[in-house]
């Protein structure tokens, strides 16, 4: 019997990997999947959300092992696997074929994500407004540190 399941969801914690005695590479980790839909006045309603144990094997282990908290997914899981969930959400454990970034809300990006600085203007020991894009948050170079 053939079992195929696509979910999209959010890593609820960064991806553990660890490996069989035997040696064998494997990395898992929890997707959160919660839907909207809209109730009879039309209101739009946050369904309840939804847990599934994510296991990645082999190479496919070696590619996701640094996927990181907040990131969204897409899954294509090829197998369940025995599971009890003892609290009230549902959840399902699932054994990944592929695994692929979304980017319905985003973009892709290599590594991990680059922290941005609240606001747009820096201001600096001298009382400059600098785009804070431009202006480093580490200043390595001698000439540049005030005194």
């Amino acid at each position: 019997m053939q079992f195929n399941l696509t979910i999209e969801g959010k890593l609820t914690t960064s991806a553990l990997s660890n490996a069989t005695k035997a040696g064998r590479e494997f990395v898992t980790f929890t997707i959160v999947h919660q839907s909207q839909y809209r109730d009879h006045t039309g209101k739009w309603v946050d369904a309840k959300p939804m847990f599934f144990d994510i296991v990645c094997w082999g190479k496919l282990a070696g590619h996701v092992r640094n996927l990181t908290r907040g990131t969204l997914v897409v899954i294509e899981g090829g197998r369940l696997l025995g599971y009890i969930n003892d609290d009230e959400f549902a959840g399902l454990k699932v054994e990944a074929r592929n695994v692929s970034l979304s980017m319905r809300f985003g973009e892709a990006h290599p590594g991990p994500a680059k922290q941005t600085r609240r606001g747009d203007l820096v201001t600096t020991a001298d009382g400059e407004h600098i785009i804070a894009d431009a202006y480093p948050d580490v200043v390595t170079d001698r000439e540049l540190i005030h005194h």
